[in-house]
């Protein structure tokens, strides 16, 4: 077993095109060197690889992703944006994969988020259609409140039917 926390990292440096220099600020800066230093150190080398543009990318957005294994995110995003090259790391096929998960998620949530909010507005409107419900009601709040989709379309179908808002009190009541 090789524990990288306790290799020397200025010969990995020193080797230059090395397929461990992404692992690099794992390992021990030189004797009197500053943490940051060593990572900036770290990120310069890999910037000054012979590489193509998204190879360079990958290779720091990795360096990066590894040194928050031992380095804070404010610490590795300062030295990323001092040395200019956080835009190289977005275009890396990490970054990418990241971005496009999270563009996914987040238009996922805001679906889910539509359907609820409009699951909430039907329910309401049947209720003051059919039952005058005022906005000013207890019922309206605790209606805005609940979460799960699957819970409103259940009590939408339910005031449709009820005969009186009292019969939907003790759904809404079931539900808490």
């Amino acid at each position: 077993m090789i524990r990288l926390s306790q290799q020397a990292g200025p010969p990995v440096l020193a080797a230059g095109p090395a397929g461990l220099l992404a692992f690099a600020p794992l390992m021990q800066p030189a004797p009197g060197q500053a943490a940051e230093t060593w990572l900036r150190q770290c990120v310069q080398a890999a910037q000054a690889l012979p590489l193509a543009e998204l190879a360079r990318g990958n290779l720091v957005g990795g360096l990066s992703v590894l040194s928050g294994l031992v380095y804070a995110p404010e610490t590795i995003a300062a030295i990323l944006s001092k040395e200019g090259i956080m835009d190289l790391i977005r275009e890396s096929s990490f970054a990418q994969l990241l971005t496009q998960q999270a563009l996914k998620q987040g238009i996922e949530q805001g679906i889910e988020q539509g359907e609820r909010d409009r699951a909430i507005e039907d329910l309401l409107d049947v209720l003051e259609i059919r039952f005058a419900l005022g906005a000013s009601d207890p019922l309206v709040a605790r209606i805005q409140g609940i979460g799960d989709l699957q819970c409103l379309k259940q009590l939408f179908r339910a005031a449709v039917q009820v005969e009186s808002l009292e019969a939907l009190r003790p759904l809404l009541e079931a539900d808490e």
